[in-house]
């Protein structure tokens, strides 16, 4: 980890680092959630998507998904996902990637306000244009 370093004992284990960045910008903050997960046996990249919006549609008021599409990450096909939903008497705004890497998925997931989303979109492909991934980590 970026401040220090440490051993944990030669067992079996699953890495599953949650990584959260918030930027302030004026009224409303992006909120970067970048997490890895296991592959799930005989789940596609798509399916393991799928089931993670499935998910959200469940826990978050009026979910829904705005535009779906493909892009690339570093030369890594990705799946990308554009969603709102309310929360706390306003719309959220967020950016989704999901990629496949070395053994594990990834999820890029850029939050804001509704009303922030130009800001939004322009970090989140900042975000994909500069990302350098590592099949060894």
């Amino acid at each position: 980890m970026n401040e220090g370093a440490f051993e944990l004992p030669a067992v079996a284990m699953t890495d599953r680092t949650t990584h959260v960045v918030e930027v302030k910008r004026g009224p409303h903050p992006l909120t970067l959630v970048v997490c890895r997960f296991p592959l799930l046996a005989g789940k596609s990249l798509r399916q393991v998507a799928q089931l993670r919006i499935a998910e959200e549609m469940d826990r978050l008021d009026g979910y829904s998904i705005v535009v779906e599409g493909e892009a690339a990450w570093d030369g890594v096909p990705a799946l990308e996902f554009t969603s709102r939903w309310r929360h706390d008497g306003g719309v959220v705004y967020q950016r989704q990637a999901y990629l496949a890497l070395g053994g594990r998925w990834l999820l890029f997931a850029l939050s804001t306000a509704f009303e922030n989303r130009a800001a939004a979109d322009a970090w989140f492909e900042q975000i994909r244009e500069s990302v350098r991934l590592r099949s060894d980590a």
